[in-house]
């Protein structure tokens, strides 16, 4: 065990008392590490944020905006300035587990019914997803994806899509944006109700962004039927400020900006930070890409490129690992 991992089970005995089980907690891409802390009276969470790597005055601040709109998120009940934090324990159940067991339905339900409470925050209450920033993923793409992990060099026309890319979400309406919203962040509680994880990075960014990681998910393929359903569903709970068209447009290739800057961030995991977890997910999430692209002039030529030479690279790289 080391040293900081005995630092927070003695805190936790501190605010808690005695502490009958101490369990590891699997993570996503994070530094994070957590731990669900029993004892004869509760269970909850602890978190493990390094100060260094974590904003945890942001992750207490908004877990109180969050809470206080109606969305549910953790409960922050004791806080160590060391990076030590007690949440509320929603459970395992995470959304992949549900989809896998065919809850598809009631899961999106509650999804999109929580996805229209955290649009309604104002979006003045979070920083702004900046132009700049959705360029910046984009690079995390060519630099650790098709650079480090496939030791290749990104075709002269990609600043062109970046830049058709990048304006597709500088034209949609501006909402708060949960930034991860997909099945590996929610979860059904025991009670049936919906915990939403992982919303420490929320920024005003565009109305589809967080749409569209719930349906076009990294780690489930929904049927396109089922993606247009569900679209519907939420345009009918909420003022999306978009006429369908346009709306379904701005969803596609907002997707596809997400979808890059996630292969990108599961190479980098990889080639940085030594962690083989996501390689798998690798080549799905460019054939997202390369199915959602032929259909606009705007991102044929990335999808052709995608397909023709960085998937059969991509394939040979995560299976040789």
């Amino acid at each position: 065990m080391d040293d900081r991992r005995r630092q927070l089970e003695s805190w936790c005995e501190a605010q808690l008392g005695p502490v009958s089980a101490f369990e590891v907690l699997p993570v996503e891409a994070s530094t994070r590490r957590f731990y669900r802390v029993r004892t004869r009276e509760a269970s909850r969470v602890a978190m493990d944020a390094p100060p260094a790597t974590e904003n945890n005055l942001q992750f207490r601040r908004l877990s109180g905006l969050f809470r206080d709109n109606g969305v549910p998120v953790p409960e922050v009940f004791a806080f160590d300035e060391r990076g030590f934090l007690l949440v509320t324990d929603f459970g395992d159940r995470l959304f992949s587990a549900v989809y896998a067991d065919g809850g598809e339905e009631g899961a999106l339900e509650l999804a999109i019914r929580a996805l229209a409470r955290i649009q309604a925050i104002p979006a003045e209450a979070v920083p702004p997803y900046t132009a700049q920033r959705f360029r910046d993923e984009l690079e995390i793409f060519t630099e650790w994806l098709v650079g480090a992990l496939l030791d290749g060099s990104p075709p002269a026309f990609l600043p062109d899509v970046w830049r058709a890319l990048v304006d597709a979400t500088q034209a949609q309406p501006t909402v708060t944006v949960h930034r991860d919203y997909h099945s590996r962040n929610l979860l059904l509680r025991d009670d049936g109700g919906l915990g939403i994880v992982d919303f420490q990075d929320a920024l005003a960014g565009p109305v589809t962004y967080d749409l569209v990681s719930l349906l076009r998910d990294c780690y489930h393929v929904f049927p396109e039927e089922e993606v247009a359903r569900w679209r519907t569903r939420y345009r009918a709970l909420t003022d999306a400020g978009m006429a369908g068209a346009d709306f379904a447009r701005a969803f596609d290739l907002t997707g596809v900006q997400r979808h890059l800057k996630a292969a990108g961030i599961f190479a980098r995991l990889k080639e940085r930070d030594g962690r083989d977890s996501h390689l798998a997910d690798i080549v799905p999430t460019l054939s997202r890409v390369v199915a959602v692209g032929r259909a606009y002039p705007e991102t044929r030529r990335l999808a052709e490129w995608i397909d023709g030479d960085v998937l059969p690279r991509a394939k040979a790289a995560t299976c040789a690992q």
